[in-house]
C-alpha cells in the first residue's frame, strides 16, 4: 500500500507540474499577446520601410569621412545639352519643327549648322551625331515593326503606359471627364482584338495589376443600379440619367491610411493620404483597362465619383459595413478606404463574405461611444431602413459639425471612429488569432471576451475629450508619432 501510495503521489505531483507548467505557458502566451497586442510597431497591410526603420542592411559599420568617388579636376555645374533626353527633344525640334516659320534641319547640313550649344557638344563628341541618327532609324524600324510583337508584349506595354500616363498631358491625374460617359470612358481605348480565355483569368488578371499599382485590397462585383448615384455626373453637370450600358462591372481596390497618423486621429489624421493614393492607382487602372481595349472610368472620393461604394464593396466581397456605417474588412478593420474603376470588361464577380461584423458591433458600440457629435447609433440592431435597405445610420450633419470643430479640422475630418474600432489593428499573431477565431465561434463567447480584454486594456478618453477647449482637450485615441509633433522639431 506505500508504495503504491507513494507511487500514487508521484504521479499527481508529476501531473500537477505539468499542469502548472500547461497555466505559466498560457499566462505566459496571455502576457506576451497583451504586450504584442498593445505594440504600435507592427502594422496591418503595410510595413515600415516607408519610415525607413526596418531597412534590412545596417550602414553604421561602413560610415566613412569622404564619399568614395574621386575629383580629379576643377568641378563643373552639367549643361542642359548634355541630358541626353533634353538635348535629343532639342534635335527633334530642329528635326521636325512645329512653327512653320521655323526652318528644319537635316543630318546632311552637318555639325557645323547646328545653333549652340548643339554645335559644340556635337564638336565636342565625335560619333555622338551619327549614333543619334542611328538611334532615330532603329526607333522607326521598332515602330514599323512593332505589329509583329504587338499581341506578345500587350500586357507589358498597358502596364508601362499606365504607369506613364500620371506623367503626361496638363492638371490632374486621372483627367475629370469631359462628356457623357458613353463618349468620355471610350477616350483613349485601344484596338485590341484579343479575347479572354474566360472571365476568371480576367479578374485574375486585372487584380495582379491592380496589386501591382499599390492596391491593399481588390474585388469584382456586377453593378446594381441602387448602388449608382443619381442627379449629377461628371462631364454632364446636374442631370438626372441611366445607368451607362458598359457598366457592368465595378473593380473595388482598397488602401488603408497611414497607421500611425490613423491612430492619432482626429488632430494628427488626414483622410487626404488615402484618397491620393487611390486616385493613381484608379486612375492607372482605368489607363491600363483602355490600352486592352475597354472603356473605363475611375471612381475614388471625395468628389470625383458616381457610386455609393462601401455598398459595391460589400458586393465585392471586401467586407461588411460596421456600426459607423464604414466598411470593415478583415485586413484592414475600418480603415479601409475605398475606389473603383467601371467597365464592361469581362470578368468574374466575386462573393460577400459574412465575419460575423453585425453581431460584434452589436455588442461593440465602442465608435458609438467614443464620437464626439453623438452621430453613431446605440441601437443593437441596425434598424433604419434607408433606400430600402436595413442598416445602421449615422446623423451625417452632427458628424460634420464634428469634422468643423476639431482642431485640425483643415485635414477635414474627424475618424476616431475609424481609429477604436476593434478591427483596425495591427497585423500580429494575437490579432490574426483573433480574425480567425471569432468568425469561426458560433457562440459568441469569444467576440464578448475580446471586447471585455478590449475595453479594459485599451484606453478611452470618451467623446468630447477629442474636442477642442472648452468641449473637450485636444485628446487623440494614441499618441502621435514622433514626424507629426511640431514641437520635437521645431522650436514654438
Amino acid at each position: 500500500m506505500t508504495e503504491n501510495n507513494n507511487g500514487f503521489k508521484r504521479r499527481n505531483f508529476i501531473k500537477i507540474l505539468g499542469l502548472a507548467g500547461g497555466f505559466v505557458t498560457l499566462g505566459g502566451a496571455a502576457g506576451a499577446g497583451l504586450a504584442t497586442g498593445k505594440n504600435k510597431d507592427s502594422y496591418t497591410g503595410f510595413g515600415r520601410t516607408e519610415y525607413g526603420e526596418d531597412q534590412f542592411f545596417n550602414r553604421n559599420p561602413f560610415v566613412v569621412d569622404k564619399p568614395t568617388y574621386e575629383k580629379v579636376g576643377t568641378p563643373r555645374r552639367i549643361s542642359y545639352v548634355e541630358n541626353l533626353f533634353k538635348r535629343n527633344g532639342e534635335m527633334y525640334r530642329l528635326l521636325y519643327p512645329r512653327n512653320k516659320e521655323d526652318v528644319p534641319w537635316s543630318f546632311e547640313q552637318g555639325v557645323e549648322t547646328l545653333p549652340e550649344p548643339l554645335k559644340s557638344f556635337y564638336t565636342e563628341h565625335p560619333g555622338a551625331l551619327s549614333e543619334f541618327k542611328k538611334s532615330m532609324e532603329k526607333g522607326k524600324e521598332q515602330r514599323s515593326n512593332w505589329h509583329q510583337y504587338e499581341n506578345k508584349f500587350l500586357l507589358a506595354d498597358a502596364w508601362s503606359n499606365a504607369h506613364a500616363s500620371p506623367l503626361h498631358g496638363k492638371g490632374s491625374f486621372p483627367h475629370a471627364p469631359e462628356e457623357s460617359p458613353e463618349i468620355s470612358d471610350f477616350q483613349g481605348v485601344k484596338d485590341v482584338k484579343l479575347t479572354f480565355k474566360s472571365n476568371r483569368h480576367a479578374s485574375d488578371l486585372i487584380k495582379k495589376i491592380a496589386y501591382s499599382f499599390g492596391a491593399s485590397l481588390v474585388g469584382i462585383a456586377r453593378i446594381k443600379e441602387e448602388w449608382v448615384n443619381q442627379g449629377y455626373m461628371r462631364g454632364v453637370g446636374k442631370t438626372d440619367f441611366e445607368v451607362p450600358e458598359h457598366w457592368k462591372y465595378a473593380i473595388v481596390i482598397a488602401v488603408p491610411h497611414e497607421w500611425d497618423s490613423l491612430y492619432a486621429n482626429p488632430t494628427y489624421g488626414t483622410s487626404y493620404d488615402a484618397y491620393s493614393k487611390l486616385r493613381f492607382f484608379a486612375g492607372k487602372l482605368e489607363v491600363f483597362i483602355k490600352e486592352i481595349g475597354y472603356p473605363a472610368r475611375s471612381h475614388v472620393p471625395p468628389t470625383s465619383y458616381e457610386l455609393t461604394l462601401p455598398p459595391v464593396a460589400i458586393d465585392a466581397g471586401l467586407g461588411e459595413q460596421g456600426r459607423h456605417t464604414v466598411l470593415i474588412t478583415p485586413e484592414l478593420g475600418a480603415n479601409t478606404r475605398l475606389a473603383a474603376v467601371t467597365t464592361n470588361m469581362p470578368l468574374e464577380p466575386d462573393k460577400p463574405i459574412d465575419i460575423g461584423i453585425n453581431d460584434f458591433c452589436s455588442k461593440c458600440k465602442i465608435c458609438a461611444e467614443e464620437c464626439s457629435g453623438g452621430a453613431i447609433s446605440f441601437d443593437n440592431k441596425p434598424e433604419k431602413v434607408i433606400r430600402g435597405y436595413k442598416r445602421w445610420h449615422i446623423d451625417e450633419d452632427k458628424c460634420f459639425t464634428v469634422w468643423n470643430s476639431v482642431a485640425t479640422s483643415h485635414a477635414r475630418g474627424c475618424r476616431v471612429c475609424l481609429a477604436v474600432c476593434p478591427y483596425s489593428r495591427k497585423n500580429n499573431w494575437i490579432h490574426n488569432i483573433a480574425r480567425e477565431v471569432d468568425p469561426r465561434d458560433p457562440s459568441g463567447l469569444f467576440s464578448t471576451a475580446l471586447l471585455a480584454m478590449q475595453k479594459k486594456f485599451f484606453k478611452y478618453h470618451g467623446g468630447q475629450e477629442y474636442l477642442p477647449p472648452p468641449d473637450g482637450t485636444n485628446e487623440t485615441f494614441n499618441d502621435a508619432p514622433g514626424w507629426l509633433k511640431t514641437e520635437e522639431w521645431f522650436d514654438i
